[in-house]
């Protein structure tokens, strides 16, 4: 089994700045780095503890990153790079549709403490229909 990669800060940042361009806006600046840091160690935590595969951990990096707030604005659009180039760079690539996915990002994003874990598992159950083995090098981002 192909040891499992994990994005950095540095490759958020790069990931953000891309993102937030991308959509017109502005560089934004990052606020928070511990924040930043514990999104995105949140994966390796879940696979170390829980054994959780690919798909949870992508979950669990697009939910972190969309409710840590690391940076002034922006953190949506990154969580969605993130949850897909996560994914890719481990050898799966989302297939779905952006919008449903941006809609999820959103929902996570905007949701309390309460009833966040059971949104995160339908997130996941609903993200497993969307991911496959990547056959072509390419996300759905770029579409």
């Amino acid at each position: 089994m192909p040891e499992i990669r994990y994005l950095t800060s540095d490759d958020l940042i790069a990931l953000h700045g891309e993102v937030v361009a991308r959509s017109g806006g502005l560089a934004s600046p990052l606020v928070a780095p511990d924040k930043l840091d514990s999104a995105l160690n949140r994966p390796r935590h879940a696979a170390w503890y829980e054994g959780a595969d690919l798909v949870r951990q992508a979950v669990l990096l697009a939910v972190g990153i969309s409710q840590s707030q690391a940076f002034l604005d922006g953190n949506k659009r990154a969580a969605f790079a993130a949850l897909d180039v996560f994914l890719l760079v481990n050898g799966l690539s989302y297939r779905g549709e952006s919008l449903a996915l941006a809609r999820w990002i959103e929902s996570i994003g905007e949701a309390g403490r309460t009833g966040r874990d059971a949104l995160t598992d339908q997130f996941g159950a609903w993200l497993r229909g969307c991911v496959e083995p990547d056959q072509k090098g390419t996300s759905g981002w770029d579409d």
